[in-house]
């Protein structure tokens, strides 16, 4: 009797389970995304789209959806950030301009109060405006550091300059008649940050 000899059947390793290291790679970039305040989930959004076109889909769908999140809440942060620039601008633009405001109604005081007293002067001397050294010694014997000058018989100039030992001092000249009534008033700060030039007849 002849024994018949039956091949040992032949090993082969099993398949190894697919890979989608797209979608493996949208999974930690959208993780990634997420802690970076939503910066780079928009590139695991778009990892995670085109990984799910490949098998298996597990990794992309959870890096596409990772990614979707963090790229809206990304969008909303930016829309936050955005909105507070823009008021802490404006808060800043306003309190300028108060500023600004201010330095003026500061300088129109201390020189409508100059004027005032060469007009009060004018009116223990015969009704007679004073030469320029006479009426910036009585801006002087008042305080006031400022230059006066007569225009003609009825009308005067004064200069001061106010808040003299700022970074930027302002200078402001005023045109009256010889009752006190502004004809005129120029204004400018030394950086050029103000200026201004108004013409009117001070009820």
């Amino acid at each position: 009797m002849t024994a018949r000899l039956t091949p040992e059947p032949r090993y082969e390793p099993p398949p190894s389970p697919e890979s989608n290291g797209l979608g493996l790679a949208s999974f930690i970039v959208s993780l990634v995304g997420l802690a970076s305040g939503g910066v780079l989930s928009i590139v695991g959004l778009i990892l995670g789209a085109v990984a799910m076109r490949r098998t298996p889909r597990g990794f992309a769908v959870a890096g596409f959806i990772i990614g979707l999140v963090g790229t809206l809440f990304g969008c909303v942060f930016a829309a936050l950030l955005i909105g507070a620039i823009g008021v802490a601008g404006m808060g800043i633009g306003i309190g300028v301009l108060s500023l600004v405001y201010a330095q003026i109604e500061d300088g129109v005081t201390q020189i409508d109060q100059a004027a005032s007293e060469i007009v009060q002067w004018q009116g223990t001397h015969n009704g007679m405006l004073p030469d320029a050294a006479t009426g910036t010694a009585v801006l002087r014997t008042a305080g006031i550091e400022g230059t006066y000058l007569p225009i003609d018989e009825d009308e005067f100039q004064i200069t001061l300059i106010v808040d003299p030992n700022t970074n930027d001092p302002w200078t402001f000249t005023g045109e009256y008649e010889a009752d006190g009534d502004r004809t005129r008033l120029q204004w400018r700060s030394d950086s050029g940050s103000s200026h201004g030039n108004w013409n009117f007849q001070q009820n």
